[in-house]
């Protein structure tokens, strides 16, 4: 649970994207009735980097932020204000000692017609100590 700790950490001392979604960033699952904008992030993968005895352990999580508008803006907004809050950080985050997150990639997008929900994933490499 570090990893999802420490990105959560990340995003919520994050102004501009406060100033989007407000405290509408969630693990995993996304309250139906909840405004939009808004943020739902997971862990994809996480793996031991080292098992060295006496050394702390070192471990890299790869986590998706979905981003998600009611246009295609609004969520395109969300995810640069996302990427200025992750992208290229290091230091104690939820008091998880980030060791370095950078962004791994973005897309696809999608847009969910039945709802009317645009989502614009962005994906995150947290290399981070246990």
């Amino acid at each position: 649970m570090n990893a999802e700790i420490a990105l959560y950490a990340l995003l919520n001392a994050s102004s501009g994207l406060a100033t989007l979604v407000a405290t509408r960033i969630y693990l995993d699952t996304r309250p139906e009735a909840d405004p939009l904008p808004a943020v739902v992030f997971e862990l994809i993968s996480d793996k031991q980097d080292n098992q060295r005895i006496g050394e702390q352990e070192k471990a890299t999580a790869r986590m998706q932020v979905n981003c998600l508008g009611q246009s295609a803006e609004d969520a395109a907004n969300v995810r640069e204000a996302v990427r200025l809050a992750c992208h290229n950080k290091t230091g104690t985050f939820g008091g998880v000692t980030v060791v370095f997150c950078i962004q791994e990639g973005a897309g696809a997008d999608t847009y969910d017609e039945l709802v009317n929900i645009y989502v614009k994933p962005i994906d995150f490499m947290l290399h981070y100590l246990r």
